[in-house]
């Protein structure tokens, strides 16, 4: 009788920290991460896209008990490598993630080739992070106009522009499912979940302290022209984005099954961008 005691009770012991690992582990995957400095970290299915310092990738990941490690598989020369940084994993909550570095022991060759930035993992003694959603800077948007280029495949080349009443222009062009001049209006709770998106977007933060550091690439340009009803205008120009801007591009590149679009004669007038760099040029 004590045997099987035993052995039930280990069996909830073990049921329990299985459930509360998994718990744990929902709690960081499903969550995005960012920080006031623009850090910012969003698993998806096995990888992890990362945003340091204004550096970004993507990679796989591993994630163990207070501790997560970013992992890049690749071959040089013939020959297999894997790299692999880990963190510890110092405080998670629901609306806070702290992760400490865990910096290799033994040297690294000077020169040594890697694909994952060890310096730029280590630069903080400790990252902090907030979950997307409690991190707000409201933006009290008049108008929000969005410009997409294509790209080498078949990205679609279109205008939105969205009035805070709900009013939606579109103009489609080459690769848009529809092509030409396009009017409809937004639903109350469609215009609710843009300003949401907005709101958690961190555009005043994105517009004055990041940069594409990266180069002209084959993805699109997307360039954000979102006018405010104090007279601020907030502008953004890229073609490799920071992924908080993900959410919002999503949305307005996918405006049309949002809103019943109808065709128009008339062609409206579009924004266009005062920056220069990573420019679309085809209103």
């Amino acid at each position: 009788m004590k045997n099987i005691l035993f052995t039930l009770t280990l069996l909830t012991t073990l049921t329990v920290r299985a459930q509360s690992k998994a718990s744990t582990n929902d709690l960081l995957t499903k969550t995005e991460w960012i920080n006031k400095d623009l850090d910012y970290l969003r698993f998806d299915d096995g990888s992890v896209i990362y945003n340091f310092d204004n550096k970004k990738q993507k990679v796989f990941f591993n994630l163990e008990y207070k501790k997560l490690s970013f992992k890049v598989n690749y071959s040089v020369g013939g020959e297999f490598k894997t790299e692999e940084f880990e963190f510890k994993i110092k405080e998670l909550k629901k609306n806070k993630l702290v992760i400490v570095p865990i910096l290799e022991k033994e040297k690294r060759k000077k020169g040594e080739y890697r694909k994952l930035d060890y310096n730029l993992f280590s630069k903080e003694k400790q990252y902090v992070f907030y979950n997307r959603e409690s991190l707000l800077s409201k933006v009290n948007f008049k108008k929000i106009t969005f410009h997409s280029s294509t790209c080498f495949g078949t990205c679609p080349s279109m205008s939105v522009q969205i009035d805070v009443d709900g009013t939606v222009y579109y103009k489609g062009k080459e690769y848009a499912d529809k092509k030409g001049n396009y009017k409809g209006e937004l639903s109350k709770n469609d215009i609710y979940q843009l300003k949401k998106i907005l709101n958690r977007s961190q555009l005043r933060n994105v517009d004055k302290n990041w940069k594409q550091i990266s180069k002209h690439n084959d993805t699109p340009k997307y360039t954000y022209i979102v006018e405010l009803f104090d007279g601020e205008t907030i502008e953004i120009n890229t073609n490799d984005q920071h992924p908080i801007l993900d959410k919002l591009s999503n949305y307005l590149l996918n405006i049309k099954e949002k809103v019943e679009l109808k065709k128009v004669e008339e062609k409206h007038k579009f924004d266009k961008s005062k920056i220069e760099l990573y420019k679309h040029y085809q209103y």
